[in-house]
C-alpha cells in the first residue's frame, strides 16, 4: 500500500475514532504558524579551509565559509567600514578587501544559492497551502464520524491514542520541512533531512499500527462507506502535489549544493587574486 494511500486510512480511523470517546466533534489540527521572517539574511556555509565572510551593511547580510570565521570581528568591522566588504583569513592573518570588481565577482557566484533558497521558501509556502486543505478534508471526515460513532470501545481507545501520536509526528514532520527548506548550511540541511526521514519512518510505523485496527472496523463502517472514499480520494488527490512539491525540493536542495561548492571555489579565487595585486588590506 502506497504511503499516501496508509495516511488516508490513517486521518480517518484517527477521527473516526476519537469521535467514539467524545460527545464533542473532534477539533480540527491547528495550523503550523508560518515562522517569523528574519531581521537579518545570514547564509552560513561551513566549508573547509580559512574562513570568510561577505557583507553587505546597506542589506545587513552576511554570507559566511569555513570554521574559524571571526565573528566577533566581522560584527566591529561592520561599525567602521561602509558599504560592501569580504573579511577573510589567510595563514592565520585577517584582511579586508573593498575593490569593486572582485566584490561583484563574489556576489554574482553566491548570487544562484540565493535565488535557490528563494525558490525552496516559495515551494514551503505551496506545501503549507496544501497542508490547510488537507486539515479541512480531515474535519469534514470527523464531522462525518459522528455517524459511525457506534464503534467497539477498545479499537476507538487505540485509534484515539495512534491519532494523538500521528498529531504530534505531523507536528515534528512539517517543523523538520521548514528547517530543510530554510536551512543556510550544508550541515543544517543534511541534518534536518535525517530528521524528516526518521520522523517518516515513525509516520508509517503509526500508520501500519492504525491500518490493522481499521481493518477491524470496516465492516461497522460499511453502510457510509461511499462518503468516507469520496473524502479518501479527495485526501489522495490533495497528497499527490504534496509528493511532488518534495521530490521538488529535494532537487533543489542538491542543486543548492553544488552551486554552493562552485561558489565557494570562485570566492576562494577571489582572494587569491586580491592577495597578489594587493588589494586586500591587513588587519592588526
Amino acid at each position: 500500500m502506497s504511503t499516501s494511500h496508509r495516511l488516508i486510512f490513517s486521518l480517518a480511523g484517527m477521527l473516526l475514532g476519537a469521535s467514539a470517546l467524545a460527545v464533542q466533534p473532534p477539533e480540527p489540527p491547528v495550523p503550523l504558524a508560518p515562522p517569523a521572517p528574519p531581521s537579518k539574511q545570514v547564509s552560513i556555509s561551513m566549508g573547509s579551509g580559512d574562513g570568510y565572510a561577505l557583507v553587505d551593511g546597506s542589506r545587513d547580510s552576511v554570507t559566511m565559509s569555513g570554521s574559524d570565521v571571526d565573528g566577533q570581528q566581522i560584527k566591529q568591522l561592520k561599525q567602521s567600514v561602509k558599504g560592501q566588504f569580504l573579511w577573510f583569513r589567510d595563514q592565520g592573518k585577517n584582511y579586508v578587501m573593498q575593490d569593486p570588481a572582485l566584490l561583484a565577482r563574489v556576489s554574482a557566484a553566491w548570487k544562484p544559492t540565493q535565488q535557490l533558497g528563494e525558490q525552496m521558501g516559495s515551494l514551503g509556502k505551496q506545501m503549507s497551502a496544501h497542508g490547510k486543505a488537507m486539515g479541512e478534508l480531515g474535519s469534514k471526515m470527523g464531522s462525518h464520524g459522528q455517524a459511525q460513532a457506534q464503534v467497539g470501545t477498545r479499537e476507538a481507545e487505540q485509534l484515539q491514542a495512534l491519532g494523538r501520536q500521528q498529531q504530534e509526528l505531523g507536528r515534528k514532520l512539517g517543523e523538520a520541512s521548514r528547517r530543510q527548506a530554510q536551512a543556510s548550511t550544508e550541515a543544517a540541511r543534511r541534518a534536518a533531512e535525517r530528521d524528516v526521514a526518521r520522523l517518516q519512518q515513525q509516520m508509517e510505523d503509526a500508520q501500519d499500527a492504525m491500518e490493522e485496527v481499521n481493518d477491524r472496523l470496516a465492516a461497522a463502517h460499511e453502510r457510509e462507506a461511499g462518503k468516507t472514499e469520496a473524502l479518501s480520494r479527495q485526501m489522495d488527490e490533495r497528497g499527490k502535489p504534496m509528493e511532488a512539491l518534495g521530490k521538488q525540493m529535494g532537487e533543489l536542495g542538491r542543486q543548492q549544493e553544488k552551486a554552493s561548492k562552485a561558489a565557494d571555489k570562485a570566492t576562494r579565487q577571489v582572494i587569491a587574486q586580491a592577495l597578489g595585486e594587493g588589494k586586500a588590506r591587513l588587519l592588526h
